[in-house]
């Protein structure tokens, strides 16, 4: 008597669940990236969006940049005495006023937005001397695990001591013999930030 196989054997049926099981991890890995990147992408252009406003703020104004770097590296959330009418209320106001005014304003909403942002004299352009014909500013916003600062942390400590936060430096900093082949500005490797340059 002969016997006739029908339908699929218990080994065949695992073989394919085993198959579609790995088909389907592949697949999920692969939204998680796509997520991710969709992520950066939209972190990277509010932060462009509301950096560039701040920009164009700074150069409307550039006779306190000193003010606005202050303000913004200190990031208060004490709101300015002045707010020279950026909160509805009309108020005159001075250039020094209407710099830590807006530089509030600017920091509080890039906070709310998950961003930190400092403001500091660019490494590759003359870094702390303004009496070179380059010398300009750089905007820095950063977010997650970077801190929106120039300098040589890498997250195995912090500058000038011992103990790890688990942040990092968001540019390199210039080196102190002005090689042309190590210049400063750059961003340290899986750094989350971004910088624009103001002159």
């Amino acid at each position: 008597m002969s016997i006739k196989q029908q339908g699929f054997g218990l080994i065949e049926v695992v073989v394919s669940l085993l198959i579609l099981s790995v088909a389907v991890l592949g697949f999920t890995a692969m939204q998680g990236q796509a997520i991710k990147a969709t992520d950066e992408s939209l972190e990277r252009t509010q932060s462009l969006i509301m950096m560039r406003n701040m920009g164009e703020k700074i150069r409307v104004n550039p006779t306190v940049i000193p003010v606005y770097s202050a303000a913004i590296n200190t990031a208060t959330t004490t709101i300015p005495s002045n707010t020279c009418g950026l909160n509805g209320t009309i108020k005159a106001c001075n250039p020094t006023e209407l710099a830590t005014a807006e530089a509030y304003f600017f920091t509080q909403d890039m906070s709310n937005r998950g961003f930190t942002v400092n403001l500091h004299p660019c490494p590759s352009t003359g870094g702390g001397s303004d009496s070179n014909i380059m010398y300009s500013w750089c905007l820095i916003s950063a977010w997650g695990d970077t801190r929106p600062t120039i300098g040589t942390d890498i997250k195995t400590k912090d500058i000038g001591g011992d103990s790890t936060d688990g942040k990092m430096d968001c540019l390199t900093s210039q080196p102190a013999e002005n090689n042309e082949s190590t210049k400063g500005g750059k961003y340290h490797l899986g750094a989350t930030c971004m910088f624009m340059e103001i002159t």
